[in-house]
């Protein structure tokens, strides 16, 4: 949900975030099934991760665009589930709204998760070749100003065998989600924006960005012309079906 590059006239992105961090786990709390669909991705992800045993290394993992915390929460909860040590990973989340970093920073969390200011493009290209084995980005690739370069670097920086998951919002080519969209933006989050005080032209962009994103094949081909195999889509039920989808891949063994 990042990049401190993204503009809109003299609107800065990450300067939003910055604004609407003290209310914002209280917005996403309202969404219906945010947390669980968060869950869900990082599911999908952990799945595909390596299985450490005591003595290897912890198995790593980048959690772009961490925002507060919620994606991060998501991860931990999921490796739980399936691997049950939590000393067998490490999550980097790293976000460029340094106002929600401190949101999420101020909540409690074990060894092994580091919570980082920065561009995650920036980020991303500081790491070497083949060194984590996974990357979740939750809400954040039509955020950025150039999504093929963060999909390349997220294929880059995975190992062999390890997995990309990407979740968000797309409404692209399905006229029934695009309604739906506009429908709960202008009748619902932008309203409640404004009775809760926060970022109002935060939850404007909000619906302008997801209007305007790529479709889920769209998704796929960056990730499949970054080299990113064996992708896997999955959208979620209720009113959200069709608006939000995980699409997770894997970097050829």
């Amino acid at each position: 949900m990042t990049m401190e590059q993204q503009r809109t006239g003299d609107w800065v992105l990450s300067d939003a975030f910055d604004r609407a961090a003290p209310t914002y786990d209280a917005m996403v709390a309202l969404s219906p099934g945010y947390h669980a669909q968060l869950r869900t991705a990082a599911e999908l992800l952990v799945e595909r991760l390596p299985r450490p045993e005591a003595g290897d290394r912890p198995v790593s993992v980048l959690d772009l665009g961490c925002g507060s915390g919620a994606s991060t929460r998501a991860l931990l909860d999921a490796w739980a589930g399936h691997v049950g040590t939590l000393g067998l990973l490490t999550v980097r989340g790293v976000d460029a709204s340094r106002g929600m970093v401190v949101q999420a920073r101020a909540k409690p969390w074990p060894a092994g998760v580091e919570l980082l200011v920065a561009d995650a493009v920036e980020h991303l290209e500081s790491l070497p070749d083949a060194s984590v084995d996974g990357v979740l980005a939750a809400y954040l690739l039509r955020n950025v100003p150039d999504p093929e370069r963060l999909v390349r670097e997220v294929a880059r920086v995975l190992r062999p065998g390890g997995a990309v998951a990407i979740h968000d919002y797309s409404v692209a080519g399905n006229t029934r989600a695009r309604v739906t969209w506009a429908a709960i933006c202008h009748g619902v989050i932008i309203p409640l924006a404004a009775i809760k005080r926060s970022d109002v032209p935060l939850h404007r962009y909000l619906y302008t960005s997801v209007r305007d994103f790529d479709s889920v094949g769209r998704i796929c081909e960056r990730l499949l012309g970054a080299g990113v195999v064996d992708l896997h889509h999955k959208s979620y039920a209720g009113w959200q079906r069709d608006l939000v989808h995980t699409v997770v891949g894997s970097r050829p063994s």
